[in-house]
């Protein structure tokens, strides 16, 4: 299957990307790749939201709504752009940091429930459980989220971002019961399961047939999840391993009715 969608993209909007994460750049680098849908998710947390860190006060509507008349101008007929967003879990609230109000604006939403670095307390690191503990009960806080039916997507699930050790410990901990648990609430509510490539940048494709998370996408795809591939780009050169999301595609069986409606 030729994956031709990239929903997960950051710009120079998202304080952790260079300055090469552009519009232009990633548009010249989708025609080479013959990618035909570009979804733009900066970093977000809607400041009618309190809780806000250091990292997030910044990125609020008015700085994420500064790249929408750029996509608007843009007048490639082979490649449709969204306006979307990554928001964020707020641990404390239990729930999406993000007000239906703004939701509506949005194309299209990510959530992560693997942002520990940025929202999990500290302490949670060790024992390993409670870290696995952590992300599970991220993962059904946002399922039930007040906003929940404008997520389109769950980000990197399970995939613990700049963990002090190997976050594939964590995903080895998780029981298939326990997955298709939660892949089953997350069909019924119609939320995708983002295939994150970036987590497999510099992989041979060896070494992608022994990823954890593949165990993970077949428990999602035999409980009837959508998918959503997504190359988390921060730079130019992110997509340099793209070619990687036909492979898992392939390695997983999907079909077109696999994926999101939004990327067919």
């Amino acid at each position: 299957m030729k994956i031709r969608h990239d929903f997960h993209i950051h710009t120079r909007l998202s304080l952790c990307a260079n300055e090469s994460a552009t519009v232009e750049n990633y548009l010249a680098i989708a025609r080479c790749l013959g990618l035909t849908k570009l979804g733009f998710a900066n970093h977000f947390w809607d400041e009618t939201i309190p809780g806000a860190t250091p990292f997030y006060i910044p990125q609020n509507l008015s700085h994420v709504l500064q790249l929408k008349p750029e996509l608007a101008a843009v007048t490639d007929p082979k490649i449709k752009l969204y306006f979307g967003c990554e928001a964020e879990y707020d641990p404390v609230r239990r729930d999406v940091a993000l007000s239906e109000k703004v939701a509506s604006q949005f194309d299209f939403i990510l959530v992560p429930n693997s942002h520990t670095h940025l929202v999990m307390p500290r302490d949670c690191y060790h024992p390993y459980q409670k870290h696995v503990d952590f992300m599970i009960r991220a993962y059904e806080d946002i399922l039930d989220s007040s906003i929940n039916r404008y997520i389109t997507a769950i980000a990197h699930p399970f995939e613990a971002v700049c963990c002090p050790y190997d976050y594939n410990i964590l995903i080895h901990m998780i029981s298939d019961d326990c997955f298709k648990r939660l892949f089953d609430r997350t069909a019924k509510k119609g939320i995708a399961i983002e295939i994150n490539i970036d987590s497999m940048r510099n992989k041979s494709e060896a070494e992608i047939e022994s990823c954890s998370q593949l165990r993970m996408f077949r428990i999602a795809r035999e409980c009837g999840c959508k998918f959503l591939f997504g190359s988390d780009a921060h730079d130019n050169g992110a997509h340099s391993s793209y070619r990687h999301a036909d492979f898992v595609a392939n390695l997983l069986e999907l079909r077109e009715d696999d994926i999101a409606k939004i990327a067919r």
